[in-house]
């Protein structure tokens, strides 16, 4: 067996006597190995004893192996270059392929590829197995470099195979994590996480390669996960210290983290071409240079900065061109940035709504796979919960999981509600209102938001009506908020609201009837026995697994649970069941979700799991329900949930809303490609204050 096949049995095994001959091959067997462990100091040692008991070429070819795989290029030409007169044959292949690999981290990948191929074909014709899944990875590489994705794909596939024939399992999953690399580079976020995490299961050794640790961060840093990216990042630092190796990219994306983290001075520091990097120091032109080619990622910033630098109407067509090719490729980073920019320069109403809802569409989560590894991960978490362990790497592990699979589609054709609508959104600083009625539309200004909220609350408190003038006065209407406005008791303020998170939450009823019955601990159970036994129905057992079971497919469910809101992530919100938290990532993973949802014993915040599943609408109180109010409040909402919207006003004293789809027969329409607004809106008052600051309206065919 070869000493890179299975270094640690080498290294165990190899003694370094006999012959001149026989101590030179041990030398050379014990370098080779050493660098297969990561270990380039002992390596360079063994091949330094090696090159002073022989002066050979293959010392000097090995030691400039050591020194490119440490990044001290100018060192490794040179025993490249002493090595490469003595050479012959095979030999002098695998020279040639080492002199591919430097052209690798050339500027023009073009000279590393028509080398390597040349290379390639000699390789192929000596047998030199392991040197030809060397140089297929180098190819690959450098195709990286030239956007030649599905080239690079098939060169790293390639050596992946021929390494596991050749039995080394552990380069076969450095193969199989570069995959992972050129999906990422294509903006499949989803596909690279779930390579990066094969390659680890595979017996790809971190400690070896901390390289691809960094390759991790990246991914982790593009999918939002900043502080995650961070802590990746910190033992990969430790670990390239140690190996004395160089790599450039690590000061890049610490400082990029710190970018994210609204903290751009380490970045601006850099005097380096990274686009991010230039796009926070203003450097649009160059920025925009790169919309036309490279990874999706940079022509998506690229994009970013052409509409920074262009006018309104410019501006606006670069942020189509970006998140198009986002859609294309099916990636989320810049998305954000691209929708929030149109956002503050949309004028019209028709605009406003539009990129509201793409922006409110680039924050939402995709829903996780329902998959064993994610459930057995919401279990460890629940396990620590329980017993009061730590359990903030538990939930890193959660959100890999979920990000390395490939994301459940929840994305169905828009639908605009056939009823009154207000859509508020959060920009420059203020909130807008854009109220569409009988035909026209409307955009205001919402002065104090969060004192209308405050104030309405204390009204319900008080036992008084809420008086506000932030909805048309209408029977019915659909509202879309923003912000703070989260907060209000909407269902107080008119006789129906349906309250969505976006319109693409807006749904037709499937009329099931299967009602559902779920109590938490530490609640009195009267209040669900005594529904249970007039509307009939399934009582659940009060445990996660039973739960779900019951919650598959369920027409209406009533859960009388406590629940827990988690301010950043709305996927790690939990309601407390009898044998840990039920999560709002295991909702996600509910193939046939309910289809109406009544929490009467926690707040709102738990409403947008069961709307992101595809639950159709869901009862639930922006205020604490005392509990000698619960179960008359709870008859009368069970007496009219057929209407979801009814069901809710009629106990809106308590705080209660109805958010999703809460008419009997949903009037639906499909919407066009985009969110249309041409069904215009009246001229309704929709400010929160007497005197707005701005007002627009326009009449839409």
């Amino acid at each position: 067996m070869s000493a890179s096949a299975d270094p640690q049995a080498t290294i165990a095994t190899t003694r370094v006597r006999g012959s001149k001959a026989q101590r030179a091959d041990a030398l050379h067997d014990l370098s080779i190995a050493h660098v297969e462990l990561g270990h380039l100091d002992v390596a360079s040692r063994f091949a330094q004893r090696g090159l002073r008991l022989t002066g050979e070429a293959r010392f000097h070819l090995t030691l400039a192996w050591i020194n490119l795989d440490r990044g001290r290029r100018r060192q490794s030409l040179q025993h490249l270059d002493l090595a490469t007169p003595h050479l012959r044959g095979r030999e002098l292949a695998r020279a040639r392929c080492l002199r591919g690999l430097h052209l690798c981290n050339s500027a023009e990948p073009r000279l590393a590829i028509a080398e390597l191929t040349a290379v390639i074909k000699e390789l192929r014709r000596y047998g030199d197995e392991r040197w030809l899944a060397n140089a297929l990875v180098g190819r690959g590489i450098a195709r990286c470099g030239a956007t030649k994705l599905a080239e690079a794909e098939a060169d790293f596939a390639a050596a992946q195979t021929l390494l596991q024939a050749i039995g080394e399992p552990g380069r076969a999953a450095m193969c199989l994590h570069n995959r992972g690399f050129v999906a990422m580079l294509a903006g499949d976020l989803p596909l690279a996480l779930r390579r990066y995490e094969e390659a680890a299961k595979a017996g790809l050794d971190s400690t070896s390669r901390p390289e691809a640790l960094v390759d991790r961060a990246e991914a982790l840093l593009a999918a939002g996960l900043t502080t995650e990216a961070r802590r990746v990042l910190t033992p990969a630092l430790e670990l390239l210290k140690r190996c004395k190796r160089h790599v450039p990219e690590l000061a890049v994306l610490s400082a990029r983290c710190a970018l994210r983290d609204g903290d751009p001075v380490p970045a601006l520091r850099l005097a380096g071409s990274d686009v991010e990097f230039m796009l926070a120091a203003g450097e649009l032109d160059a920025v925009a240079a790169h919309r036309f080619r490279g990874p999706v990622q940079t022509r998506a910033l690229g994009w970013l900065a052409q509409a920074r630098r262009s006018d309104r109407r410019g501006a606006l067509a670069a942020c189509r061109a970006g998140i198009r090719l986002l859609d294309e490729h099916l990636g989320d980073w810049p998305r954000r940035e691209l929708t929030g920019h149109a956002l503050s320069l949309a004028r019209s109403p028709r605009e406003v709504l539009h990129w509201s809802e793409q922006h409110r569409a680039s924050g939402s989560m995709s829903l996780p796979p329902n998959q064993p590894e994610l459930a057995q991960a919401l279990t460890r978490l629940r396990r620590a919960r329980a017993f009061g362990l730590p359990m903030e790497a538990l939930e890193r592990d959660v959100r890999r999981v979920a990000l390395a699979a490939t994301p459940r589609s929840s994305a169905d054709a828009v639908r605009l509600p056939d009823l009154p609508l207000v859509s508020f959104v959060e920009r420059g600083g203020q909130m807008t209102a854009v109220t569409l009625m009988n035909g026209r539309a409307r955009l205001r200004i919402i002065s104090d938001p969060a004192e209308l909220v405050g104030t309405a609350k204390l009204a319900l408190r008080a036992g008084r009506p809420v008086v506000t003038d932030l909805l048309p006065a209408t029977e019915e209407v659909v509202v879309v908020p923003d912000g703070v406005l989260h907060n209000m008791p909407w269902a107080a303020l008119r006789q129906k609201v349906h309250v969505l998170p976006r319109l693409s939450c807006w749904r037709e009823p499937r009329g099931r009837a299967e009602r559902v019955w779920i109590s938490g601990p530490a609640l009195r159970h009267q209040e669900v026995t005594a529904l249970q036994r007039k509307h009939g129905g399934l009582i659940a057992e009060s445990t996660v697994d039973g739960a779900l079971r019951a919650l598959e497919g369920a027409g209406i469910v009533h859960i009388a649970a406590h629940g827990h809101v988690h301010p950043d992530n709305p996927l790690f919100s939990y309601l407390e069941l009898k044998d840990g938290p039920l999560y709002g990532y295991d909702i996600a993973r509910i193939e046939n979700p309910p289809e109406v949802v009544v929490l009467s014993a926690c707040e709102s915040g738990l409403a947008r799991a069961f709307l992101d599943a595809g639950t159709r609408a869901v009862i639930a109180s922006v205020l604490p329900v005392p509990d000698a109010q619960v179960s008359e409040a709870m008859t009368e909402v069970h007496r009219l949930i057929d209407h979801p919207a009814e069901a809710a006003k009629a106990v809106a004293h308590l705080g209660f809303s109805c958010y999703g789809t809460g008419t009997r027969v949903a009037a639906c329409r499909a919407a066009a490609n985009e969110v249309p607004v041409q069904r215009a809106c009246v001229e309704p008052t929709v400010a929160g204050t007497s005197t707005p600051s701005t007002t627009t309206s326009t009449h839409e065919p």
